[in-house]
């Protein structure tokens, strides 16, 4: 017997996910349950908090219902590309709670999830009429919308596992695919190779780390020259230090004309909540950057004040109501606009005012550390930044003509670039740095290098 809505509940319900999103994709969400609630009948109930998963180092949101009357479990998930708001519907039959899914439909080319109402309802009505190593476009007519197609490597990585021994359970689990194309791979009825040209770029990308890399790099630069535009109120960039991070978003403001100080402000170091408070203030129309400035997570306080800053509105509304000498209520000043000029040419600032601006983390801490409750990444555009360090010294050798300082020739970078190679820390500060040793003329520069980078 399968467990009830409100046991499962009790057992799933996180403090840390409540769901207090509103807004398109919300509502989405629920124009598309209301739709397989009318078809199925099933009566799927919404729960009071939502999921956090990642896609291709792209951070996700899921809206989670559930039917008491076959105990299946569904999750709608947010669209961060592609058609419509909905991104894809995860299915858990009878909600076994496994790891992944027993199914994960996707939208098919340029068709929105909402033209396969009817085939979804139908799947989750009749779950037991299904066999499990089917295949679910062989069980519904959803050809491409539903089967998650397996690339040449991936095929040979599955037999790999399965050679070995490993259940096709555990293979799934481990390589993160569908169980049901791990027993398809299983039977000897290999999933077909991707041939879309645009998907082979994209596994090819995925196989060529320095070009994925590079590909990373210059997504930094476009999103960021799209905030510059105002096109998004925040990005969250996280992971290794050294990797080309701030040097993206720097080189994308000045190239789209903001001036440091003028147009936009980094934040490097500790900054307390209420001077967080004063440059969103200060900033409310331009640009704040938070580069490595890890502490203003710490906060509560500061948190919460970030979440308001970053919601997804044009407009947002910021308060900070604590008795603090640098802060006054406006209310205060209701009938005398010249004591409220004097407070603010005494510097106070107001204790609530309304926030234009856009916002930029760059953190050297892995996402889930700087941002333990993802409260602050769900509500930006999120670039996790990881290579490994073959991958760096790709980029380097490629970027060397390019690289500081300019007083190198191209010869002489390379010596230094041989030198990194095999350093403790390979970044592309640690060139920058060794390659400071030579430029100052010192003879015994790699062993100065050696000892003090």
């Amino acid at each position: 017997m399968f467990r009830n809505f409100e046991q499962y509940l009790a057992e799933n319900a996180h403090p840390l996910f409540e769901s207090n999103i509103s807004g398109n994709a919300d509502r989405a969400a629920d124009v598309f349950m209301k739709y397989i609630n009318k078809k199925s009948g099933l009566d799927f109930k919404k729960f009071p908090f939502y999921d956090e998963f990642s896609v291709d180092n792209m951070l996700m949101t899921g809206y989670k219902y559930f039917s008491d009357k076959n105990g299946t479990q569904m999750r709608v998930n947010n669209s961060n590309r592609g058609i419509g708001l909905i991104h894809s519907v995860d299915i858990w039959i009878k909600s076994t709670d496994d790891e992944s899914p027993d199914y994960t439909i996707s939208s098919p080319g340029n068709v929105p999830l909402m033209a396969l109402l009817s085939d979804i309802a139908e799947l989750v009505k009749k779950p037991a009429n299904l066999k499990r190593e089917m295949s679910l476009a062989e069980s519904v007519q959803l050809d491409e919308a539903v089967t998650l197609n397996l690339d040449s490597r991936e095929i040979s990585n599955v037999k790999k596992m399965l050679n070995a021994g490993k259940s096709a359970k555990d293979a799934a689990k481990e390589l993160g695919l569908p169980y049901k194309q791990i027993l398809a791979v299983k039977k000897g009825q290999d999933s077909k190779v991707n041939d879309n040209p645009a998907i082979a770029g994209n596994e090819k990308t995925l196989e060529d780390k320095v070009l994925y890399h590079q590909e990373l790099m210059q997504d930094v630069y476009d999103i960021t020259s799209a905030i510059a535009q105002g096109k998004f109120n925040s990005l969250f960039i996280s992971g290794r230090a050294g990797t080309g991070k701030t040097y993206n978003v720097e080189k994308a403001l000045d190239e789209n004309g903001k001036q440091q100080d003028k147009d936009y402000f980094k934040v490097t170091g500790s900054i307390s909540t209420v001077e967080l408070f004063r440059k969103l203030f200060q900033f409310r129309h331009k640009i704040l950057i938070f580069d490595d400035a890890d502490a203003v997570f710490g906060s509560e306080d500061a948190r919460n004040i970030l979440k308001a800053a970053l919601d997804s509105k044009a407009v947002r509304r910021i308060s900070y109501f604590k008795m603090i000498k640098s802060l006054y209520d406006p209310s205060d000043f209701e009938d005398d606009p010249e004591g409220e000029s004097q407070a603010i040419e005494a510097g106070m600032i107001p204790q609530t005012f309304d926030f234009y601006g856009k916002v930029i983390f760059i953190s050297n801490l892995p996402k889930k550390k700087a941002d333990p409750d993802g409260a602050i990444r769900s509500r930006s555009i999120l670039v996790d930044v990881n290579p490994d360090d073959e991958t760096l010294v790709g980029v380097m050798e490629k970027l060397l003509p390019h690289l500081e300082p300019k007083e190198l020739s191209v010869e002489e970078k390379k010596e230094v670039f041989e030198f990194v190679k095999s350093a403790n820390d390979v970044s592309m500060r640690t060139f920058v740095k060794a390659a400071g040793f030579k430029v100052a003329g010192m003879s015994n520069w790699k062993r100065m290098a050696r000892r003090y980078i």
